[in-house]
């Protein structure tokens, strides 16, 4: 598709009721994708549509980074991608019915700031390192023109669903710095309501726009990803070169075939990752984590929170999940060519007997249950359960009893505390590839 066309697209797009474009769909995460269209954003991309099912999409906005100058809506890669998920996605409805068709994902794609005089100020090598929270902000967006991708995020934003909106920065964050600011000035008294409900997602500051929104927009929830670089970046997952040959290029259907790189290297995945609901409910909170890593607040920052530690290294939040979630894309690309819903595998279906939040004192016996659990292909489950002591806040360790049972209990440790303790369920089909689902328990301890 040529640019012209593209942004004839567009513009119809944003002409088109709110009824088409704002649709909710009850809990799922409402989700905007900024990508600049680098080679790992393509592979991030073929994986991506294929969670569309799991998400509110609200957009897919083209832009540009120090990294990709122009950015890459000249090219047709994108249009390609989506002919292909149109081409697989009778038979993925037969596996979730979720997933949007392509002429819906088409309706909410648009194009956004590509325009590199914005960048000219920010490109230096030593600039780019320097661009982590708490630098100096390097460009003001007030006389950018607007784009079609920065006022449809003004339209997301505007709208009356109060829920988040999750803003997952693949590349460049301009087109959100420009959004922010036409809110700003001219919708201020809408303004802290809308931009108070963004959580954004950045894989590193890859131009200005995260030191930008820090400071300017201080209500924006910023979270910022540099464990993404050693765990699904380029050159990290170099054994999975069999597996994209086998399991993704081939036999997999067209989208699988677009699989532009030999091995898994989408650096931009993490984003996405965050927002799946398989249970953990990573995305309620930046602390909770989950498939998409986990984050701590900075100090001096209301809203800006980087890469936390599991057992002292910043890279366990993301690396403990890496075969789980890989398990999980193979079984979607099976999807893709498997014709019955029998002939491809499906996570377990966790059946959860109790609250998920529970009020307990000191010394409280905790009794967990998830009789029911079944598995959807007639594959057999095991269970485990385990305390993510790091994603709580009470310091004491408990003992589970039952860890590999789907009834299990515990004693909230006696210490007079207060605190949460998060215990996470794991239920595992040993089916091919092996899925999990998961349930995650939250324990406020009150004295």
């Amino acid at each position: 598709m040529n640019q012209f066309k593209k942004t004839l697209l567009c513009l119809v797009a944003i002409l088109l009721p709110c009824s088409i474009l704002a649709q909710t769909s009850g809990k799922k995460p409402r989700v905007i994708v900024m990508t600049d269209g680098e080679v790992d954003d393509h592979s991030s991309m073929v994986r991506f549509l294929l969670y569309t099912c799991d998400i509110d999409l609200q957009a897919v906005i083209e832009t540009n980074s120090c990294y990709q100058k122009n950015g890459h809506s000249k090219e047709d890669w994108y249009e390609k991608q989506l002919d292909a998920y149109g081409k697989v996605y009778q038979n993925l409805i037969k596996h979730n019915p979720g997933y949007p068709t392509a002429d819906e994902i088409r309706r909410k794609s648009f194009v956004g700031d590509e325009d590199f005089s914005h960048l000219s100020d920010v490109v230096s090598r030593e600039e780019r390192a320097a661009q982590k929270p708490g630098a100096r902000v390097q460009y003001m967006p007030d006389k950018w023109l607007n784009t079609p991708g920065s006022d449809r995020i003004v339209e997301v934003l505007l709208s009356n669903d109060p829920s988040p909106v999750y803003i997952e920065v693949w590349g460049g964050g301009n087109t959100a710095s420009k959004a922010f600011y036409k809110l700003k000035t001219e919708y201020p008294k809408e303004y802290e309501r809308a931009v108070s409900k963004v959580v954004m997602y950045n894989i590193w500051y890859q131009d200005d726009a995260g030191n930008y929104i820090e400071t300017y927009h201080p209500k924006v929830t910023m979270l910022y990803s540099d464990a993404f670089n050693k765990t699904w970046a380029y050159k990290i997952q170099t054994t999975t070169n069999t597996f994209i040959a086998k399991e993704v290029k081939t036999n997999h259907g067209q989208l699988g075939a677009l699989y532009p790189q030999n091995y898994i290297s989408e650096g931009d995945s993490p984003s996405f990752m965050y927002t799946m609901n398989t249970g953990l409910r990573n995305y309620e909170n930046p602390s909770y984590g989950g498939w998409g890593g986990r984050f701590e607040k900075l100090p001096n920052f209301a809203n800006v929170y980087a890469d936390a530690k599991d057992d002292g290294d910043v890279l366990i939040p993301l690396k403990r999940w890496v075969n789980q979630v890989n398990n999980d894309f193979e079984a979607r690309l099976d999807w893709c060519v498997a014709d019955k819903y029998g002939d491809a595998n499906h996570p377990p279906v966790v059946k959860f007997g109790g609250k998920t939040e529970i009020t307990a004192k000191p010394g409280k016996i905790i009794n967990l249950s998830a009789k029911g659990t079944i598995d959807p292909d007639g594959n057999k489950i095991t269970f485990k359960w385990w305390q993510y002591k790091e994603a709580g806040t009470h310091d004491g360790l408990v003992r589970i009893i039952g860890e590999s049972h789907d009834k299990m209990y515990f004693m909230v440790p006696k210490e007079k505390k207060e605190g949460t303790i998060h215990i996470i369920l794991e239920v595992t089909d040993n089916g091919l590839p092996k899925l999990v689902s998961y349930q995650r328990i939250i324990i406020k301890v009150k004295p």
